[in-house]
This record gives structure tokens, sequence and C-alpha cells, in this order.
């Protein structure tokens, strides 16, 4: 499914998350919202952006969508619902298809990229056995809470800690006897 735009139906708080390329590429930090849901998105779907500027970091950017009437899709996103849960598990095909090589392929590094609904089906997917794949999810989630943890508390309380013992040690060398 491809999203529709919705910028006449933007309103300060509204009903429904409007999924755009900011709202994705942020990982839902930056969000619009509408009170109309011209296009309903459900759990578990995948959003891709479809449409970056040259050298992005927002094209083939996926979201898996987390609860069911939340979002409405806006254009240049387009959106994939796994129909065979026991072949694909949506959470692998996420992680197959975001920032996918097969897709970036297409940013010449100077024209505005937009991929196409054929560019994405056309991605090349390894299908392991189900419970292969719900490992391997099971697995990159961690690594993600990982990374997100050190970004956003890991990381600033180390910074933190440094600067304490930075003015620690410059208030240790910086204070004289007094000289008589």
């Amino acid at each position: 499914m491809n999203g529709k735009g919705h910028e006449k139906n933007i309103v300060v708080n509204g009903e429904y998350i409007v999924v755009n390329s900011k709202f994705v590429s942020t990982e839902g930090n930056v969000r619009k919202f509408s009170d109309e849901q011209l296009c309903p998105i459900y759990k578990d779907d995948i959003l891709i952006v479809m449409s970056d500027l040259p050298n992005g970091k927002a094209l083939a950017k996926c979201y898996i969508v987390d609860e069911n009437e939340k979002y409405t899709l806006n254009q240049r996103i387009g959106g994939l619902t796994v129909k065979n849960l026991v072949i694909v598990f949506p959470k692998f095909l996420f992680y197959i298809l975001n920032r996918n090589k097969q897709l970036l392929r297409f940013d010449n590094g100077v024209d505005q990229t937009n991929l196409r609904k054929e560019d994405i089906l056309k991605v090349k997917v390894p299908i392991p056995p189900l419970d292969e794949q719900i490992r391997i999810v099971s697995i990159l989630d961690k690594f993600d809470k990982l990374v997100n943890d050190l970004s956003t508390e890991g990381l600033p309380a180390e910074i933190a800690a440094r600067r304490q013992q930075y003015e620690y040690y410059r208030n240790k060398l910086l204070s004289f006897d007094k000289v008589a």
C-alpha cells in the first residue's frame, strides 16, 4: 500500500499519528497528528520510506507498527503486510528491509531517490524456518536495545562521570598549598 497526503489534515493533537519520513527516520520521536485516518495501518505492518534526498539517511528506513488504530500512512511511505505468518515473522522482514542495500543502490548521490513498489518487491529475502527467524529477531532486538541504551542512558551517564572525574583532578591539580 502507498500512503496518502495528509498535509491539509495536520492538527496539533490529533487522534492518529501521521507516519511520514521524519517519523520513520527518528524512530517515532518526531510526530505530526491528524484526526483523519486516510490510510490506516495495522500492528506488524512494515512501513518503509520510499523517497529521500541524495545520500539521505531516511531512504529505505523502516518502522514496524506496534498497535492498531494509532497511525495513518502519509505519502512517500510504503506499507507492507505479511500475509502468511507461518512462513515469515514480520519483525524478521522488518530487519531484512531496513536500509537494505538492494534498495539503497538506487540512490545515485545526486538526485532525489524515489523507490517504486516494484523495486521493493524485487528485494531478495532469505526465508529461514520460522523458529530461526524468531531467534535472529531476538538477537537483533537485544543489540538494538543495547545500542539505544548506550546512546540514551549509558553514554550520557559515562560522559557525566568523566566530567566529574575531570573536575576532581582539575581541582586537585590547581589547588596549591599556601606559600609562606
